[in-house]
């Protein structure tokens, strides 16, 4: 149960990331559809970004991580820690809509799917003290973060839409942070 809450909350950022691509929905019927389907690219260009970079975390971290076994406990706190706090920080620049990126070449898609990743890159360094689903792992953070995309996609941008964001980026933040908490005890 940890371990799927922990994907939840480490694969949110992706929902506020595609807040954004919802933002011009005023055109015709079959530029809408090219839109739905060019948003979906989005969403699985961001999800895939996220697998990747919780790989490569993986791997960084299998190189030396097994130096820090005697404190492994204090590991896992500092690195849920410093998600959280990224994601804290966040939460201010999305209330203003400071946070929101729009995509006009591939290069932006691809830049905004690396900074999406960076959090599951750290929680990929900690891979051998919280090992979440072993391999599967980043398959099923894929999937959370398109799910996530997808979802915040649909829903038509508004002001309200920028609160309720802020406020889950809070919670979620403060879920990575418990399970740092936890991993103490």
């Amino acid at each position: 149960m940890t371990s799927i809450l922990f994907i939840i909350a480490l694969t949110f950022p992706v929902a506020v990331a595609s807040t954004a691509f919802s933002i011009n929905n005023n055109v015709q019927s079959a530029m809408q559809d090219l839109q739905l389907g060019r948003k979906l690219f989005y969403a699985i260009v961001i999800a895939l970004g996220q697998g990747v970079m919780y790989s490569l975390g993986t791997l960084l971290g299998n190189t030396f991580m097994h130096t820090m076994a005697s404190f492994s406990k204090w590991v896992v706190f500092a690195l849920c820690f410093s998600i959280s706090y990224r994601m804290l920080l966040d939460t201010l620049k999305i209330k203003k809509g400071a946070n929101l990126f729009v995509i006009e070449k591939n290069l932006h898609l691809i830049l905004l799917s690396v900074a999406l990743g960076v959090n599951a890159f750290i929680a990929g360094l900690m891979f051998d003290f919280l090992p979440l689903f072993q391999k599967m792992t980043p398959y099923i953070i894929m999937a959370a973060a398109f799910v996530w995309a997808v979802a915040f996609i649909l829903i038509p941008f508004s002001k309200m839409k920028l609160t309720v964001n802020s406020l889950l980026n809070v919670i979620m933040a403060g879920t990575i942070a418990a399970i740092g908490i936890f991993g103490l005890l």
